[in-house]
């Protein structure tokens, strides 16, 4: 159960730190849905696959990119945090 609540408040400061990030995350998700929703309103089966694509999309971008393999580590994302405060607080 820690390691949940530390990745949910985590987010929740995540969310405080870097504002626009957060509104395009949600941005994203909501054209997705309204992209799946045209798409199946329309009778295409197509949209499975637009939600599928739209909702792995963002995880594929980020491991091409570096995202770390221990990345939901609990011991390496308590490191990390920690050393972020740090170099904050000097």
């Amino acid at each position: 159960m820690k390691p949940v609540l530390f990745f949910l408040g985590s987010a929740i400061r995540w969310m405080g730190k870097n504002p626009s990030r957060f509104l395009f995350f949600h941005l994203y998700i909501s054209l997705i849905y309204v992209i799946t929703y045209i798409a199946k309103s329309n009778s295409l089966d197509l949209y499975r696959f637009i939600f599928i694509a739209g909702a792995i999309a963002p995880l594929l971008i980020a491991i091409y990119r570096g995202l770390p393999l221990d990345c939901l580590d609990l011991q390496t994302a308590i490191k990390r945090e920690l050393s972020e405060k740090e170099s904050l607080d000097t």
